[in-house]
């Protein structure tokens, strides 16, 4: 590979960065528009970095190409949100088994503490420093598990989840309702318990997936479209 294709590449990985994040994050709500040569000027690269990582998109689900050949930010369906949590069943189960099995000391007690973490953001109603540690919680399963074609799936499939899921972490009640969740699951990890580790994984994505379904009921209403 060539000096100006390495360049390419990483001009093509950060605007793919900066789109994952604005669409997580809802900077690019759901149905927004997105044109090339604006996005291009906002994060300060050419179209063609822009034009592929639209494309690396809408293999993930994260944008969806329309007729017109214009891309927009995805809005689940009640179908596809549904596949998606029962994709994130197996995988996690998987994935949390999979850690239980291998994972050190360390780990294990990194996961009580994370899960502690989102117990205290909860309590300070802090939905930010929830997420964060949510995030550091799933990447120490993933590391443990030590399985990179898994974990790549798990993390596209949850992250076209979380972006609305996030959005009913508004209220310190869910948080709470969460954090523990978080903490029985690392319980069960820790104690190796695959039975556990499936009923505590399945029950955490079924009420994200209650949560996600109430969120699309409105969507029209709540999330709106903007063009950008």
């Amino acid at each position: 590979m060539t000096v100006k294709e390495d360049d390419a590449a990483s001009l093509g990985d950060d605007a793919y960065t900066w789109l994952v994040t604005a669409i997580t994050t809802f900077q690019l709500p759901a149905n927004a528009q997105l044109s090339e040569n604006r996005l291009a000027q906002e994060i300060g690269v050419s179209r063609t970095p822009i034009r592929e990582a639209l494309r690396r998109l809408e293999t993930e689900g994260l944008v969806r190409r329309g007729d017109n050949n214009r891309f927009t930010v995805s809005l689940l369906t009640t179908k596809e949100l549904n596949d998606a949590c029962d994709l994130l069943i197996l995988l996690d189960t998987y994935m949390f088994t999979r850690a239980s099995e291998a994972m050190s000391p360390d780990d294990s007690r990194a996961l009580e503490e994370l899960a502690q973490d989102m117990i205290d953001a909860a309590e300070q109603g802090d939905a930010e420093a929830w997420i964060q540690a949510d995030t550091s919680f799933h990447e120490v399963i993933l590391r443990a598990a030590d399985n990179p074609t898994v974990a790549g799936i798990a993390r596209v499939t949850r992250r076209r989840i979380q972006r609305f899921w996030n959005r009913s972490l508004e209220t310190s009640t869910r948080l709470t309702t969460c954090s523990q969740e978080h903490r029985e699951i690392a319980g069960a990890v820790a104690r190796g318990e695959r039975d556990e580790v499936e009923a505590a994984v399945t029950d955490h994505i079924n009420h994200m997936r209650s949560s996600v379904e109430t969120i699309l009921q409105v969507a029209g209403s709540v999330l709106g479209a903007t063009s950008r």
